[in-house]
C-alpha cells in the first residue's frame, strides 16, 4: 500500500517522507529505554581528583561527573576535572582526554574535547587567562563503543 495510514508496505518502496515520519514516530515512543550505564567502569569522581592532585599537585581541582546516557544506543560517562596551578604543569591550557581509561596521546587539536575548551569555553569568565595560567582540563569517556574518528583511534569525533 502506498497510504500513510500504517498499511503493510515493501521497504524498498519507501521514500524520503516515510522514512523521515517513521523516524519521528520512532523517537517519541516511550518503550525503548535507553542502555543502563551499570555494565560501565568509570574511574569516579574521587579516583580522579586523587590522581590529579599526586601527579600534578596543583592548588585547585573540580571534578564532575555526568549521569549514564546513550549515543546510537551504546551507554556512555563523561567524567571530567578542571585544575589550576602545580608544579609539573605547563603554561596555559592543557587538555588531557582519556577513552575507556587510556590517555588519548595524539591528534589532540582535532578531538571534541579539545575543540570544545579551546573555543567554547570562556576562561575569562572566571578571571582565567588560559594562555598563561596552568590550566589542565581532563576528560574522560567511558562506554562500550566509543565514538573515534579515523581508522587511528586517536582522537573522538
Amino acid at each position: 500500500s502506498d497510504s500513510d495510514d500504517g498499511g503493510a508496505m515493501n521497504p524498498s518502496d519507501l521514500t524520503d517522507r516515510h522514512i523521515t515520519k517513521l523516524v519521528q514516530v520512532l523517537r517519541t515512543v516511550q518503550m525503548f529505554k535507553a542502555p543502563d550505564g551499570s555494565c560501565l567502569s568509570p574511574l569516579g569522581e574521587y579516583n580522579l581528583n586523587l590522581g590529579i592532585r599526586k601527579v600534578l599537585e596543583p592548588e585547585y581541582v573540580a571534578t564532575a561527573r555526568d549521569k549514564p546516557s546513550a549515543y546510537e544506543g551504546h551507554p556512555f560517562v563523561v567524567e571530567c576535572a578542571v585544575s589550576l596551578g602545580g608544579k609539573d604543569a605547563k603554561e596555559g591550557l592543557n587538555v588531557f582526554r582519556f577513552a575507556n581509561r587510556i590517555p588519548l596521546l595524539f591528534e589532540a587539536g582535532a578531538d571534541v574535547s579539545t575543540r570544545v575548551a579551546t573555543n567554547k569555553i570562556k576562561w575569562s569568565s572566571y578571571k582565567m587567562d588560559y594562555k598563561r595560567d596552568k590550566i589542565g582540563v581532563f576528560v574522560s569517556i567511558v562506554s562500550t563503543k566509543i565514538p573515534y574518528k579515523g581508522t587511528g583511534k586517536e582522537y573522538i569525533g
